[in-house]
């Protein structure tokens, strides 16, 4: 919950978080081969938006649009993000203008938003309704331990429902990108910006 910038010490605690950061460390050693000569930008970004992601915004979408999307336990969860065509943007700048050396940098909108401010952007992008119920984490945690372990007594997992999915949903992903609105890259698109730019790609019909 407590706000993380890039000077924060990293403590992943998934084998996909323990990953990156090896290959964050596997490049600095690269890196340090020829430090004189060699450019090493690591970006870490937060949930990527945009047009064919099909991920964790495409899902949250359907789930407003079909009336079935809710809030898990709060509504001011943070969730960092930012809109691909930003990314790929700031990738090329940042080829272009950082020097030689070692340059790492958090890859999202300066300040996180809740989750409640992004179905609120969703909402009145794509006029779905907006979610208005909360449903407490002991009772999410609870049906997703029975669905679980139905889908283990009948030898078919349900795939995306388990306890440790349900605990992530709860988590914020606090992150700071202060530092690249002050080294000078910014973003051209906001999150209502994004959303509606991503909505007319898909021919104002749905977002994916």
């Amino acid at each position: 919950e407590e706000l993380k910038e890039e000077g924060s010490f990293p403590l992943p605690r998934s084998a996909y978080g323990i990953s990156k950061l090896i290959a964050e460390e596997i490049h600095k050693r690269w890196q340090s081969e020829d430090p004189l000569n060699r450019k090493l930008i690591i970006l870490r970004p937060g949930v990527v938006f945009g047009k064919n992601e099909n991920g964790n915004f495409s899902r949250l979408f359907k789930a407003m649009n079909t009336g079935i999307f809710f809030y898990p336990g709060r509504k001011n969860t943070k969730k960092s993000a930012i809109y691909v065509k930003d990314l790929t943007n700031i990738m090329i700048a940042m080829t272009k203008t950082e020097k030689n050396g070692i340059h790492l940098y958090n890859a999202v909108y300066e300040k996180p938003h809740s989750i409640e401010e992004i179905c609120i952007s969703i909402s009145k992008v794509t006029n779905v309704k907006l979610p208005k119920i909360i449903i407490s984490k002991k009772i999410l945690k609870f049906l997703s331990y029975v669905v679980y372990f139905f889908g283990r007594v009948i030898n078919k997992p349900i795939y995306g429902i388990h306890p440790e999915r349900i605990d992530k949903l709860f988590l914020s992903t606090n992150i700071s990108g202060n530092k690249l609105k002050k080294n000078g890259y910014e973003m051209r698109y906001n999150l209502n910006e994004a959303i509606k730019d991503w909505y007319q790609e898909c021919d104002n019909k749905y977002l994916k």
